[in-house]
């Protein structure tokens, strides 16, 4: 059963595809991307009212298509690809937190940072999960959070 913080954070990091990446959801091409190997992975952490971090994996062709459309250049290095994936996770975690506790509360997010594919398996578990489907690829995200959370009220 999907809960609101994961059918939030769906809908942040669907947003911020489509806004900042030219991204768009495709859930046609799930069963393509189903078994795609993680390219890269960036994490970023929050602090304030509640402690966190935010994983984003990307898979299946999404890193350089993340970098090309943000940067407007055809062949983005790998530094520049690593660069853009951290913008996003560091876009979506200051989408998120305001639907987490409300946004009149300060977080301080820390520079993004890509995580080693062999230093991604965790022994804690998430507390929230989304995974997109884009036209260029997949992004599978992990939102952990260091207490209980309860979704802000919409006003």
């Amino acid at each position: 059963m999907e809960t609101k913080l994961q059918r939030a954070l769906y809908q942040a990091a669907v947003r911020i595809f489509e806004e900042i990446c030219f991204m768009f959801e495709a859930p046609e091409l799930e069963e393509e991307f189903k078994d795609a190997q993680v390219e890269a992975a960036a994490s970023v952490e929050f602090s304030g009212p509640i402690e966190g971090r935010l994983l984003i994996k990307a898979r299946a062709g999404l890193l350089s298509g993340i970098a090309a459309n943000m940067l407007g250049e055809e062949n983005p290095s790998k530094k520049q690809q690593q660069d853009a994936l951290g913008e996003i996770a560091n876009i979506i975690c200051g989408n998120i937190l305001p639907a987490i506790h409300g946004s009149k509360k300060v977080f301080e997010v820390t520079s993004p940072q890509i995580v080693k594919t062999e230093n991604l398996l965790s022994k804690e578990a998430p507390t929230a999960t989304a995974s997109v489907i884009l036209d260029q690829g997949r992004a599978d995200l992990m939102l952990y959070v260091h207490e209980t959370v309860v979704l802000a009220k919409e006003s």
